[in-house]
């Protein structure tokens, strides 16, 4: 997939979802981070990892039968260093596996898209890496201007038509965008609460919403940068 979406970069994928197999959804599992906190089902992949092979198994079944739904997820607000809350979402530890198999596939495809100097939740990519090139621009370039911002609360934002919209100039294959759309809906709820559906932006918390948001800012953000500075910049 990798090297057809680099050859070709307005192929649109018909055939995806047969690669969310057994092995990629017990990789996905292995990759999880063993302490992150449990979801509404109160499942860690140490619980999970219990008859492992079967539960994957099941899993599986449940997306090649349709059968398989998220679970709205659990939302806490964590404290941010100006004193502000910011909201996650803790997901179920079977809808973290389905995500991150997916993010996989996706990621094989949006990799050849996504712009250079684009350094954000990017699989071998860091801050790190982007404050080290910044410094060798700085050091070694003609540079008479830093711009620097921030795109104010921009999971919470993201408009899922929009972001659908993005998504299906590469995607065409139809049960991988109903997955997609259904975690982008699923909601949430708060302790006490009754469910909330969301309406707009990405879950924060849910593994693939870094990614959904990279594809949104490289059709938004980085695609004008590059015009721009091919174009207009002196």
């Amino acid at each position: 997939m990798q090297e057809r979406a680099r050859a070709n970069r307005e192929e649109r994928f018909t055939s995806l979802a047969h690669h969310l197999t057994e092995e990629a959804l017990l990789r996905a599992y292995k990759g999880l981070r063993a302490k992150a906190a449990a979801g509404p089902d109160g499942e860690t992949k140490a619980s999970y990892g219990r008859g492992v092979k079967r539960r994957i198994k099941e899993l599986h079944e449940r997306l090649k039968t349709g059968s398989y739904k998220p679970t709205p997820a659990k939302r806490i607000h964590l404290e941010k260093p100006d004193g502000s809350l910011r909201p996650i979402q803790l997901q179920n530890i079977e809808d973290k596996i389905v995500q991150s198999a997916t993010a996989e596939i996706l990621n094989s495809i949006y990799e050849s898209d996504f712009a250079a100097f684009s350094y954000g939740f990017r699989p071998g990519k860091s801050q790190h890496q982007a404050l080290q090139a910044l410094q060798t621009v700085l050091q070694k370039g003609k540079v008479n201007w830093v711009l620097d911002l921030d795109l104010k609360a921009c999971f919470d934002r993201i408009d899922h038509t929009a972001l659908m919209d993005v998504i299906q100039k590469r995607i065409a294959d139809k049960r991988l965008l109903n997955l997609i759309q259904k975690w982008l809906t699923v909601g949430y709820r708060e302790e006490g609460q009754k469910r909330q559906k969301q309406k707009r932006g990405t879950p924060q918390g849910a593994i693939i919403s870094p990614l959904l948001a990279n594809i949104v800012l490289n059709e938004a953000m980085d695609s004008y940068v590059r015009h721009w500075r091919k174009r207009h910049a002196r």
